[in-house]
């Protein structure tokens, strides 16, 4: 790939990204207003709690979809590795699809006992929410495979299709007053969906597997742990928060709050980050012959997101009155701090991603690991100070998750600065 293809590349990825978003941010001011007004903030909370096992993917995936992109990107002959890879996907997905059939049998309860919702309710949202993690599983390495084909825009589209599905059948569902029973398998027919569209546009790499051997097995092992633990950090942070306001509030209307809130905060986070998304997969496989080049694409890049971040926010300083009272119907300091708090965190994230996307491209996965883990750790210490001086409740705990993503996000905007001078 040339630098006219890889400005052509970054650009489409970046039309495609812009529009998915737009259209989503649509969907969700349309159509979550409505849902609220139609089943209450509570309910909301409910039906979400489907959604917090499969943001766990990243941890189960293992590294494999991160490794299939460095594999099947090399100039190099590594089928067998690719087959091992599908290979060891499928079989942790059959495996999760075995525990959701065993969760739904044996009624096993993984929400804790705060919520008050009744057995058969909450039955279902147990067994769902290990049957979209599944799913999760093999739709992240269906679309790995086809970043790695320089097909990231398609995966854009997946994401919308999913998005649509799960909007519009809520909405549906809201406006005619179903039980909330039936609101708990739109998502499982989004994923369904969302995992024929990615087969029907996948690589011919999926129909040209061989039979690995032990070295190919190896080979992807050794390659997989190193972004395992980026998966990893990356996939468990946003969910352990959320699980552990069900765990520990169990209320519906602060699942709601808070599950409103990062939806609105990572809709401005994806606005920005369909600019840094492609630097992944491009300097991955350009690392050696356009890296200086690519350095100062992302420092520029970079320097534009920051100023959008600070306009972003300040048009929603001065709106948030509006924004809230119109997704939430009400306003007050709660839902100000929480939203404000989350939209901070994620708005620095965004600004700083296309340096961390750099930084794994060129084969530091144990810095960007470190910094992942340090900004968790940092959440978990201030949680425990929360808890222990006895102010245990939704604003202090979103102001733990934002300190943690602002402390992430800081330290790649100066170690590009500290880049900078050397």
């Amino acid at each position: 790939m040339e630098i006219s293809q890889i400005k052509k590349y970054i650009f489409k990825n970046v039309y495609t990204g812009l529009i998915k978003t737009a259209f989503t941010l649509v969907l969700s001011v349309v159509a979550i207003p409505l849902i609220i007004k139609n089943i209450g903030i509570d309910n909301y909370g409910i039906i979400s709690i489907v959604l917090v096992f499969s943001s766990f993917t990243g941890i189960l995936d293992l590294g494999l979809s991160k490794a299939l992109i460095s594999f099947q990107g090399s100039q190099k002959e590594n089928k067998k590795e690719i087959s091992a890879i599908y290979i060891l996907n499928l079989g942790l997905f059959a495996t999760m699809l075995l525990f959701a059939l065993l969760v739904f049998v044996f009624e096993i309860n993984l929400m804790g006992g705060k919520l008050e919702v009744d057995s058969p309710t909450l039955r279902l949202i147990n067994t769902i929410a290990i049957l979209l993690l599944s799913f999760g599983i093999f739709n992240n390495l269906l679309r790995a495979s086809l970043e790695a084909d320089f097909k990231l825009q398609l995966v854009n589209w997946g994401f919308l299709i999913q998005s649509v599905i799960i909007h519009l059948g809520w909405l549906i569902l809201a406006l005619i007053k179903a039980p909330i029973l039936y609101f708990l398998l739109i998502p499982v027919a989004g994923s369904v969906v969302t995992i024929i569209y990615h087969l029907l546009f996948l690589p011919p790499i999926y129909t040209q597997l061989i039979k690995p051997d032990k070295t190919s097995f190896k080979n992807v092992f050794g390659i997989t742990f190193q972004f395992f633990k980026v998966g990893a950090l990356n996939s468990a942070h946003l969910p352990l928060i959320k699980y552990v306001i069900i765990l520990f509030l169990g209320e519906g209307r602060a699942i709601g709050i808070f599950e409103l809130s990062t939806k609105l905060a990572v809709l401005a986070n994806n606005l920005l980050a369909y600019i840094s998304n492609p630097f992944f997969s491009i300097v991955a496989k350009h690392k050696e012959k356009s890296k200086v080049y690519l350095w100062g694409v992302i420092k520029k890049v970079t320097k534009f997101l920051i100023a959008v971040t600070l306009t972003g926010y300040i048009v929603f300083f001065i709106f948030n009155k509006f924004l809230i009272q119109y997704f939430f119907k009400e306003y007050t300091t709660e839902i100000f701090q929480v939203l404000n708090f989350v939209l901070i965190g994620y708005l620095i994230i965004a600004a700083s991603e296309s340096i961390q996307k750099y930084m794994l491209g060129i084969g530091k996965v144990n810095l960007v690991a470190r910094i992942k883990l340090t900004g968790i750790f940092i959440n978990a210490l201030v949680i425990i100070v929360v808890f222990l001086t006895g102010n245990w409740n939704l604003v202090n705990i979103a102001l733990a998750y934002s300190f943690s993503l602002v402390s992430i996000g800081l330290f790649w905007l100066f170690r590009s600065l500290k880049s900078d001078k050397q």
